[in-house]
């Protein structure tokens, strides 16, 4: 039996993008990797962003985790929650949990010599179609050369944070009805705007309209909006438990649904969200917007879910880089193929 040993969480600041990194160690040395959210962006401190999740890694989840078996996570995770609730169950709190679950399934993939996805069953599927998810950019001509940047990389699809509308109808001007567009506006809209720019979108046939409506979480708002839409919505980035999703889901609003795996528990939660997804028949598509333990985590979710239609693969213009080392997964006709390395695959850091 390896008992864990270490519980700490770090930030990586060096570049852009930063990391929230959490680590565990085993009593045999061993080292598994994993990623809570990184916070919204603070230019001035980067680091700051990040604190409240490092703070509940080091000040709440470490002391109860360190000494015990390694192996059992699902016990860990579920006594971990219990233990927290009352801290909340959603929020920074479960953001740290995710941290700490996935650093142990990194661990014990690592530890028995097999990726993740094989210790969660095996994959579903040889191959997942991904997108390649821009940051805001807002100029024209930057939109149109990191598009042929992607298209060059050997991606099909892509998306946009971009609000205005006609940025997309240059895109499909531009490259045709071949490449295939998503738009996430990020909440950014009320009802009524959301309906105006979705129903230009649906003119342009985007793939999807993402998280149309402030608040984010309004699913009666969502539901509003995608009625009066024929274009399909995505969403379910902000949500954190079982019971959200299920409230979400059952507006009947989202064909797309995109959970965040840091911020809802981490894998040993992502497990149920799949059986929520195959329940309300929507596709899995985990968002992420990092290089390094997150990506490689909804990799190894996503391939284990017969729901699971997109990875988002995040894609920012060079000169601008993430605090994680990791590289892009290769695409093999616009695809990712099943993950094979021992762990998440991540790398070192």
């Amino acid at each position: 039996m390896a008992t864990i040993e270490v519980v700490k969480a770090e930030v990586l600041d060096d570049a852009t993008f930063i990391n929230c990194i959490v680590r565990v160690i085993d009593s045999d040395g061993v080292e598994g990797i994993g990623e809570a959210w990184w916070g919204i962006p603070d230019r001035e401190q980067p680091a700051r962003a990040a604190a409240p999740m490092v703070s509940v890694v080091d000040h709440l989840l470490a002391p109860k985790a360190v000494g015990r078996d390694a192996d059992w996570i699902e016990q860990l995770w579920h006594e971990l929650w219990d233990w927290g609730y009352r801290y909340g169950d959603q929020g920074i709190f479960m953001m740290g949990l995710s941290g700490l679950d996935l650093a142990l399934w990194d661990l014990k993939g690592k530890r028995l010599g097999c990726p993740v996805a094989s210790l969660l069953g095996g994959p579903a599927m040889d191959a997942l179609p991904a997108y390649a998810s821009f940051p805001p950019l807002r100029e024209p001509e930057l939109l149109v050369s990191e598009t042929q940047r992607a298209l060059d990389y050997g991606f099909t699809a892509i998306k946009l944070h971009e609000l205005d509308p006609e940025l997309t109808a240059l895109l499909r001007d531009e490259f045709g009805a071949d490449l295939l567009i998503m738009v996430d506006v990020n909440g950014h809209f009320d009802p009524i705007e959301a309906i105006e720019v979705g129903r230009r979108l649906a003119e342009l046939d985007v793939l999807w309209f993402e998280e149309p409506v402030r608040p984010m979480r309004d699913h009666e708002a969502i539901a509003r909006v995608g009625a009066a839409l024929d274009c399909d919505l995505a969403g379910g980035e902000n949500e954190y438990t079982l019971s959200d999703f299920e409230r979400l889901l059952s507006t009947g609003a989202l064909t797309y649904l995109q959970p965040e795996i840091t911020k809802i528990g981490g894998l040993t939660a992502a497990r149920r969200v799949s059986a929520l997804a195959e329940l309300y028949n929507v596709a899995l598509c985990p968002h992420n917007f990092r290089l390094g333990p997150s990506l490689f985590a909804s990799i190894h979710w996503a391939f284990t879910s017969p729901a699971s239609r997109w990875l988002e693969l995040p894609w920012v213009p060079q000169g601008l880089e993430f605090s994680h080392p990791a590289s892009l997964p290769l695409l093999v006709d616009g695809r990712i193929e099943a993950p094979i390395t021992p762990g998440l695959g991540a790398g070192p850091v």
